[in-house]
């Protein structure tokens, strides 16, 4: 029986325990010093995945282990040598870029489970099945496809499990396969070192002599013109206080194109974002979660699957720099202004650390202020619902109106709001917007 998988981000632990929490079915984590989060992976050692993997296992999901560095002479052995130690900790499976280090894969531990990486570039039917041939069991689809694509080669490849992402940010290059951050800061991407160089701000220059202090900074909006095609419509750049944005990609949300998909039983839907907040992780695993299970259900009743409203609605209560469907339909819009788009439904208030069923109260850890007056929503993982507030303690446990981001606080709940005591451990306050309620 045809079941998707929902694949989850793990930056660290405490992501991880969200993502299931949230209803993730599997979750994917950066190997130590040979992933493409190398900075910033919170798995710091052998120890960090062993526990992640049991945990995961635990729970009857899925421990995916991101091994795709794209490895140079120098780590080729150091990279062998820890991914053997890593394959002995019981991963589902590994997921792998580099073509040598696949083969070799396929030679030492031929029972070892392969994911090929989005880093491969995988945009045809005829390379899927190059891997498919070679003994990998699934194929992460490059994030440039357009629908159809997709579809035929699941249609041309039906024995091969396909991986898509769904939700997340993209990057102005082709996968990630992306050297811009080597150029300007001397960090390289494909080593895992990437600092995100196409998502800051830049000031355009007119230069009038040969010194540093002979350029003249720019004022105003300017546009980019094709010189060898004078015909197409030239390019509009807003240019502020802060800088333009050429690079910055909106981000991705294949939200709408999840029946076709579902259609075509695709068997992994991928939420991109190790690097996120629990919040930011929380709230789009369960949106998909929602929306998921909701086509599943719409399509065993032999009804005509539809996201549900409130999936949208899940999603207004996160910032961003907007919202794109990807290379999958249409074309593909981009952020020029900013790289930051303000949540319209509203923002997280507070994550909360416990709950004192004696007292029904929370403590939490504030993120952005809110007050007595705010209209406050539960988020958990069972769904979001409306709460009353009867009073708030600060961290000196003295009552008060407002509570500040950066601290810690008590919110004392009205007793006909009922909590699951488990799930809470799990759970947030979100403050809607005003003009939204």
């Amino acid at each position: 029986m045809y079941k998707p998988e929902l694949l989850a981000p793990a930056g660290d632990l405490t992501r991880m325990k969200y993502a299931f929490a949230y209803g993730a079915d599997a979750v994917y984590a950066g190997q130590p010093a040979f992933s493409l989060r190398a900075r910033e992976n919170g798995f710091k050692n052998l120890d960090d995945l062993a526990e992640g993997i049991a945990y995961a296992h635990k729970l009857g999901k899925k421990f995916y282990l991101t091994s795709n560095v794209i490895a140079r002479n120098t780590k080729v052995e150091a990279f062998q040598k820890a991914l053997l130690e890593a394959i002995d900790l019981g991963p589902d499976a590994l997921i792998v870029a580099d073509a040598g280090v696949i083969g070799w894969l396929r030679q030492v531990r031929p029972n070892v489970e392969v994911h090929v990486s989005v880093q491969a570039n995988t945009t045809n039917f005829l390379t899927a099945k190059f891997w498919h041939d070679l003994g990998c069991t699934r194929v992460i689809l490059s994030r440039e496809l357009r629908l159809p694509e997709v579809l035929e080669i699941k249609e041309r490849n039906p024995g091969l499990e396909l991986e898509v992402f769904v939700h997340g940010a993209v990057c102005m290059s082709m996968s990630g396969r992306c050297m811009l951050s080597n150029w300007v800061t001397h960090r390289d991407a494909n080593q895992g070192a990437c600092d995100n160089s196409c998502r800051m701000p830049y000031r355009l220059y007119a230069n009038e002599g040969p010194q540093v202090e002979d350029y003249k900074e720019h004022e105003g909006n300017f546009t980019l013109q094709r010189t060898d095609r004078p015909e197409l419509d030239p390019i509009a750049l807003d240019e502020d206080t802060w800088g333009t944005y050429f690079m910055s990609s909106r981000d991705l949300c294949a939200l709408e194109v999840v029946p076709e998909l579902l259609k075509a039983q695709l068997e992994s839907f991928k939420i991109e974002g190790r690097t996120k907040s629990v919040y930011y992780l929380s709230q789009v695993v369960h949106t998909y979660r929602m929306a998921l299970d909701a086509c599943m259900a719409q399509a065993a009743a032999g009804e005509e699957m539809v996201i549900p409203e409130e999936c949208r609605r899940s999603l207004s209560f996160l910032d961003g720099r907007g919202f794109m469907s990807g290379f999958m339909k249409g074309p593909l819009p981009q952020n020029y202004e900013s790289t930051h788009t303000a949540a319209p439904g509203g923002c997280v208030a507070a994550q909360i650390l416990d709950y004192d069923e004696a007292t029904h109260s929370c403590r939490v850890n504030v993120k952005n202020p809110f007050t007595m007056d705010d209209e406050l929503e539960l988020m958990m993982p069972e769904g979001m619902s409306s709460c009353e507030v009867v009073s708030m303690n600060d961290f000196r446990g003295g009552a008060v109106d407002r509570l500040n981001p950066g601290t810690e606080g008590r919110v004392f709940l009205d007793k006909n709001v009922t909590l699951n005591t488990q799930s809470a451990a799990f759970g947030f306050f979100v403050r809607k917007n005003p003009q939204n309620s």
